[in-house]
């Protein structure tokens, strides 16, 4: 009776919940846990040893302090990035400050053009540079000719640093900005009826309230300028990081076991980074004790609106050069040994059309990708929301991890993890898809977690009750209404991978290159016209996917970057 009893819990029990969370949780150990997991022992490895405790040695990280390839690039990436994050909060506050506390018109077209640095990859525009500030650029010879100044070289730490701030400055703009505009204005007025001046309020209150939204723009900032590979790749020159460090021993010596070792410095940097940042947030803990819907006061004086508007939209203008040079010059057929194009024309789009290979392959993957990223990042946004199970913690963090880790580090993983053993995918499209997923489930994940959050359980709950199964629940109830979450995910997971580049360079093959790898190559190969053909169909089909998930969202593009 009792066993009878038992199976009819049993069957009572509706285990697909059950299976699906158990399936998305192995997908995560295996495509994510363990390749990291294995990159980290590999890089105590010699190279073409087997792994064994018994050949477990430092002599892959001892090169830090005998090569002096590995030494520079491993000063290289410090500096670059630690400037390149110096030089993009700069820059980012005052315009965020103006933005958020100046009184003046197109608000809000000066926030969405901040997206578009973010939407177009670096190494896109990075070509740019090279037109305008190269030894025959149009900036350089106007500079020589009628002021006789003569700019560094592009090659080297002063075009990376360029580049990369001006692409990585509004992570910072659009995240200060929002934490000005939500702050409490009664703290600052009560300061200025005490008789505060405005540089203390600025200087005591202002600026220490925003300093955690400060401390997260500038992390997530010298994360991307750590592991960027495609801009220091096209202006590095001889001046190697440790990513383009990572390229040449895998392409050049096919030393993964090496190509580890600095994966995992690189990674190591970035969580000394994000240690230190947080320690100093810690440090400085602020905590407002009322609970406002008004905005702050708006500055009206003439001075601060002058300021304020030729400041952000001159930034804007600079950031958007490479962009607008991308797209002017795609239109030139004929530009060699002048200053400007002679012959205009569609030219290179027709030889454009030549890379309908790599854009249907960059569609297949990231199409195959993003519905993976939607089907496993909705499970797991569904378990941490409305599971009831210790550990959500380690759900969220595992999910989140190739957030923070640099795009390099998960292709190196991958390669060391599939290219031998039971499980060879290196070559082939699985790796290329596996990889994206892994990237971008997180953008999938927080965008159905935000949806799934705001939708009452109740309605769920109901649903069970009139006897609906799980699946049924989920197919007409939970997914409907969160719909938007997860298509605007969607869109945003697409679009990035669209022209993804640090993962690519590292495990595509001549039968799935991407639309990257051909902009690159175009670009080592000196095509710099075709590429910006291609570089602007990139931009515009990017910027379109974004666009459309911001009207699904009913917010706005920066709101999708926050």
């Amino acid at each position: 009776m009792a066993q009878s009893n038992l199976m009819m819990k049993l069957k009572r029990i509706d285990w697909l919940p059950y299976v699906m969370g158990g399936l998305t949780i192995f997908i995560l150990i295996a495509f994510l846990v363990y390749p990291i997991g294995k990159t980290l022992l590999y890089s105590f490895i010699p190279n073409e040893k087997p792994l064994a405790v018994e050949n477990f040695s430092l002599i892959n990280f001892e090169r830090f302090f005998s090569a002096a390839s590995y030494q520079n690039a491993f000063r290289n990436s410090i500096f670059v990035s630690i400037i390149t994050t110096i030089i993009a909060v700069a820059i980012a506050l005052p315009a965020a400050f103006a933005v958020a506390r100046v009184s003046m018109p197109f608000r809000g077209a000066i926030i969405a053009l901040s997206v578009i640095p973010l939407i177009s990859p670096p190494f896109i525009g990075a070509y740019s540079w090279v037109m305008l500030l190269g030894r025959s650029g149009i900036v350089t010879h106007y500079l020589q000719s009628w002021f006789g100044i003569d700019l560094p070289s592009i090659y080297g730490p002063f075009g990376i640093i360029l580049a990369l701030s001006l692409s990585y400055f509004p992570y910072v703009f659009l995240i200060v900005q929002g934490a000005l505009a939500a702050s409490d204005p009664y703290i600052e007025e009560s300061a200025e009826i005490m008789g505060a001046s405005r540089w203390r309020i600025l200087r005591t209150i202002t600026f220490p309230l925003v300093m955690p939204a400060v401390a997260a723009g500038a992390i997530i900032v010298f994360i991307k300028a750590l592991g960027n590979f495609g801009v220091p790749a096209i202006l590095g020159g001889e001046f190697y990081v440790l990513p383009t460090l990572i390229y040449f021993q895998i392409h050049g010596f096919f030393n993964l076991n090496g190509a580890s070792a600095i994966a995992m410095v690189n990674v190591g940097l970035t969580l000394i980074a994000i240690l230190i940042l947080t320690r100093a947030n810690k440090r400085r803990r602020f905590v407002t004790v009322t609970s406002v819907t008004r905005r702050s006061k708006q500055l009206e004086n003439r001075g601060a609106r002058i300021f304020a508007n030729t400041y952000c939209w001159g930034l804007l203008f600079l950031a958007l050069i490479p962009q607008m040079m991308v797209i002017f010059s795609s239109f030139a057929e004929q530009w060699a040994a002048t200053l400007f194009p002679v012959v205009y024309g569609f030219g290179n789009y027709l030889l454009a059309l030549n890379t309908l290979t790599p854009l249907k392959n960059s569609l297949i993957l990231a199409g195959t990708a993003t519905f993976l990223c939607v089907v496993f990042g909705t499970l797991a946004s569904y378990a941490s929301i409305r599971g009831r199970f210790a550990g959500k913690w380690a759900l969220d963090l595992t999910i989140m991890l190739p957030f923070v880790l640099p795009g390099i580090v998960t292709g190196v993983a991958f390669l060391t993890t599939f290219n031998e053993g039971y499980i060879v995918l290196s070559g082939t499209a699985t790796i290329l898809i596996l990889a994206y997923f892994v990237r971008r489930i997180a953008y999938t994940f927080r965008s159905v977690t935000a949806a799934m959050s705001q939708l009452d359980s109740k309605l769920e709950e109901a649903s069970t009750v009139c006897g609906a199964t799980w699946a049924t629940t989920m197919r007409k109830v939970t997914i409907p209404l969160t719909a938007p979450g997860i298509i605007a995910g969607a869109i945003i997971v697409f679009a990035t991978l669209i022209s993804e580049m640090s993962v690519t360079i590292l495990l595509y093959s001549a039968k799935w290159k991407t639309i990257s790898i051909a902009i690159f190559e175009l670009v080592t190969a000196d095509e710099l016209l075709e590429a910006s053909a291609i570089g602007s169909i990139t931009i515009f089909f990017t910027l379109g996917l974004v666009f459309l998930a911001s009207r699904m969202l009913g917010k706005s593009m920066a709101d999708l970057f926050r």
